[in-house]
């Protein structure tokens, strides 16, 4: 499996932590998100391509082993394009992670562990409960993806699966999407949404979100990651 890390983003809501990095390498209790995703990450993926914009003259020495993909008109597009271009020459499963978002390596070893049962299909995070303050899922019964956006729902976790047979088809989502967010490929290439417990999972958009976030680490929880979908 390849992952593709989100990160060219400013995060400008940040103030100045991120006024001369990315999101992603802003410092959290000590460690960037990165070095954090990395951590989750490499168990259970082969390569990573990280893609970077803003800033990113200041890590591009910072990714290590990972391929870096440089979008250099970062703030003429949404992430969907970050997407699209961090996918350009992968011929893989596609673990595909937000750059503000950091999970333990339960949650991606379900996720990989839920993909290879469900042939063919994609599997995006969420979380439990529903709500209206941030980008949502919403299902059917089935537990497929129907909807996207900020509307009422299960909160995107910022982290799925795109199996290697639907690529192509979420290439030219993207391409006819780029200035939208990406999770809306999900709505038109079939996935399935499966919870995770927010105690597995940190989200930076703001500062306060940052203070919670140290409360929350080390992130490595003992209770039961397997809630159901």
């Amino acid at each position: 499996m390849h992952a593709v890390i989100l990160a060219a983003g400013e995060g400008s809501r940040m103030g100045g932590a991120t006024a001369d990095v990315p999101k992603a390498f802003m410092d959290l209790a000590g460690r960037t998100l990165y070095e954090r995703q990395r951590a989750a990450i490499d168990p259970h993926t082969e390569s990573v391509t990280v893609v970077l914009g803003h800033a990113y003259e200041n890590v591009q020495d910072r990714v290590g082993d990972a391929r870096t993909v440089v979008l250099e008109d970062w703030d003429d597009y949404e992430n969907a394009e970050s997407l699209r271009r961090g996918l350009q020459g992968v011929d893989d499963d596609v673990l595909v992670v937000n750059g503000d978002v950091v999970v333990t390596d339960g949650v991606i070893a379900r996720l990989r562990a839920r993909h290879a049962v469900r042939d063919g299909r994609n599997v995006v995070a969420c979380l439990p409960g529903r709500q209206a303050e941030a980008t949502a899922i919403r299902c059917d019964d089935r537990g497929r993806v129907t909807d996207y956006g900020l509307i009422t729902g299960r909160r995107h976790a910022g982290v799925g699966v795109l199996d290697r047979s639907n690529l192509d088809a979420a290439r030219d989502w993207l391409a006819a999407h780029r200035r939208e967010w990406y999770p809306g490929l999900y709505t038109a290439v079939e996935t399935e949404a499966t919870v995770i417990q927010s105690a597995h999972h940190i989200e930076i958009n703001y500062p306060r979100d940052r203070i919670a976030a140290r409360g929350k680490l080390p992130l490595n929880p003992r209770d039961e990651l397997d809630v159901g979908t």
